[in-house]
């Protein structure tokens, strides 16, 4: 089980409220309203911890809640947390099947993609190829899921999907594999 740890420095950060997708708000690497501390802490405070389960999806964030997308057994789950606090508001999950191909082992099950949040919704993707919507506020699944393996007869690729969906105005954009 992975573990996520948040510390009173980033809390009280607002870089965190931009952070709504991969590499942050424009997927680009840059924070744009920064400000670095006259002095930064010698070590960090650990506020709360929580163990997520398996993955490599990196957190997102809309106002005091962190999302995080990671594999519990053999399903996918979201899971929406208090930022302040770590305690869990809702979780949805889905089974999720998954076969790794076996140079892949060292990089266990987890997903790899990073959800995106757009206009109080989450939408991720699954190591297997399965794109899912979120409602932010409640975890109720939207209007649809859809699972490229089954729907599209593709493969996944050798490692699993990896890429994080884009959101384009109301296209949900995200590779299908091979």
């Amino acid at each position: 089980m992975l573990k996520i740890a948040w510390c009173v420095l980033l809390l009280s950060s607002p870089v965190l409220l931009a952070q709504s997708q991969w590499r942050g708000a424009h997927r680009d690497g840059i924070v744009e309203s920064f400000t670095p501390p006259a002095t930064w802490p010698e070590r960090p405070t650990q506020v709360w911890t929580v163990n997520v389960g398996s993955g490599h999806s990196s957190p997102v964030v809309l106002g005091s809640r962190v999302f995080v997308f990671s594999r519990l057994g053999e399903q996918e789950a979201m899971t929406a947390y208090d930022i302040a606090t770590g305690k869990q508001i809702w979780r949805q999950s889905y089974d999720a099947p998954y076969q790794l191909n076996p140079a892949a082992t060292g990089h266990g099950k987890g997903p790899k993609s990073t959800p995106v949040i757009d206009r109080g919704r989450i939408f991720a993707l699954g190591i297997g190829g399965i794109l899912s919507g979120f409602d932010a506020a409640s975890g109720r699944v939207l209007l649809w899921r859809q699972d490229f393996r089954a729907d599209f007869k593709t493969t996944s690729p050798d490692f699993g999907a990896s890429v994080s969906p884009l959101v384009d105005g109301d296209h949900v954009i995200a590779h299908a594999g091979g």
